[in-house]
């Protein structure tokens, strides 16, 4: 029995634990660690169920502990939901290359003065002197 309340305790830190990440930081890993802790707390509730809030058989029914399963997975439904929005607006708009050469070859850009200036040395020469 000692081992029953250990695990299910260890059950319901996990689905803490995964929930707030999941919330914290949502992407694919935290959304599926949440998922699962809520799978595994349905699972291994049964010593801290609490009060039946609805009975379907008379050894059956839902419970109060049941109900944060069902947050559980809400929590990684939105989290995979935001997630497949964050990769499709990134898919979405092509991020621009600051370093891009006009013609769109690779060659990277350089820098023209204007014909009798001396630019590229002035600066040179205002450290050094």
């Amino acid at each position: 029995m000692q081992n029953a309340v250990f695990y299910s305790l260890v059950a319901m830190c996990s689905l803490f634990a995964a929930s707030t990440w999941c919330l914290a930081r949502p992407h694919l890993l935290s959304s599926l660690a949440a998922l699962v802790a809520s799978g595994l707390w349905v699972l291994m509730n049964g010593p801290l169920e609490g009060r039946v809030l609805y009975s379907v058989t008379p050894e059956n029914g839902l419970t109060e502990s049941d109900l944060l399963s069902g947050v559980g997975v809400c929590i990684a439904a939105w989290g995979f939901l935001t997630t497949r929005n964050r990769r499709r607006r990134r898919r979405l708009r092509k991020p621009a290359s600051p370093r891009r050469h006009p013609d769109d070859s690779r060659a990277m850009p350089t820098t023209v003065f204007p014909a009798g200036s001396d630019g590229g040395t002035d600066a040179i020469r205002r450290k050094a002197g």
